[in-house]
């Protein structure tokens, strides 16, 4: 719950808007910067950050600046109130006068980890998926957007299996996400399958990565996001309800006309909005490996690409990620090449 000075205590973590009035890089062991900032009630407190949140001592603060801070703690002394930044903070840049800036999140799928070839019969080439998922993760930091999501297919779950080299290639990567504080959420593809939702599955335990499901993920109290896995027979879903009045998002990894040219695609996008129990702004699909947009109604329906060449022929589909915007209760998407 969003708060003001008012409502801290010396108990459990706050989200609150503040503006920097004063910013001084700290002397004093372990600390990185000492602020005065004020709440958006004009009262003003201090504010320290510690060295051992990764974000909070390399951010660039401005004074005069409005951010949203989360996971932060207080110190509830005589003299007033303290807060504290320490690994569990994380930063949203707010507008002028603490109004929401927007909400970003990288959508990214089809990664297809571990797979050297791609192509139908004679018609093959080499690929290096490697690359271009390394690429969207280091856009993904360098933007310092709100959260990851990929689309299913993380890995290409061949007959050989996962390498190790795979592995530890997609667990570098997440982590750098992790240090910076941007969460990951991912769905399940057709070709996780056994080994690629083993290892899935332990960046889970390690706290890494987030499974989406058909219970809401709220994105900095301003947009909800769903996912349903690949279903080899599709049978369709019903979501719980967001707990407020925001934005909805939804991701999936099917054959969904008119984004697929296969005759019998598992279902249709008109048809996902007439079933769906709740209001989908916006819904993105995986697995066909094209890049289509379409609209019924109020609701956007999109299919994400690939983040490698993974099209239809060599040298059709071009590395991508989607840049989910939101702000004011309005989502817009942007393709980016990688």
């Amino acid at each position: 719950m969003t708060a003001t000075y008012e409502d801290l205590g010396n108990e459990g973590t706050y989200e609150l808007p503040v503006q920097v009035v004063k910013c001084r890089k700290s002397h004093i062991k372990n600390r990185a910067y000492e602020m005065t900032v004020s709440d958006v009630n004009g009262t003003e407190f201090e504010f320290i950050v510690w060295e051992k949140s990764t974000l909070g001592s390399s951010y660039e603060w401005k004074e005069g600046c409005w951010y949203r801070l989360s996971g932060i703690s207080a110190n509830v002394w005589p003299a007033g109130t303290l807060i504290h930044g320490t690994s569990r903070l994380k930063i949203n840049r707010l507008e002028r006068g603490g109004e929401e800036n927007r909400v970003e999140i990288l959508y990214m799928t089809d990664s297809h980890l571990g797979k050297t070839t791609h192509g139908y019969g004679r018609n093959t080439w080499s690929v290096s998926p490697e690359a271009g998922f390394s690429d969207a993760i280091d856009y993904a930091v360098n933007r310092n957007v709100n959260a990851v999501v990929h689309g299913g297919d993380l890995y290409h779950n061949s007959k050989t299996g996962i390498t190790d080299e795979d592995v530890t290639l997609c667990r570098e990567k997440l982590s750098d996400l992790f240090v910076h504080n941007i969460p990951f959420y991912y769905i399940y593809g057709n070709h996780e399958r056994e080994a690629g939702r083993r290892e899935m599955e332990e960046l889970v335990e390690d706290g890494i990565a987030t499974h989406l499901s058909s219970r809401p993920e709220i994105i900095s109290d301003t947009v909800s996001i769903y996912g349903v896995d690949h279903q080899y027979e599709w049978t369709g879903f019903e979501l719980e309800r967001p707990p407020s009045a925001v934005p909805t998002v939804l991701f999936i990894h099917q054959s969904v006309s008119p984004f697929t040219a296969k005759k019998n695609p598992d279902c249709s996008f008109r048809d996902l909005m007439n079933t769906s129990n709740v209001p989908i702004d916006l819904t993105i699909t995986g697995h066909v490996h094209t890049r289509k947009e379409t609209t019924v109604g109020r609701h956007r329906g999109l299919s994400g690409g690939s983040t490698g060449a993974l099209g239809d022929t060599k040298g059709g589909l071009q590395p991508s990620v989607e840049m989910i915007s939101v702000k004011g209760g309005d989502v817009t998407v942007q393709q980016h090449h990688l």
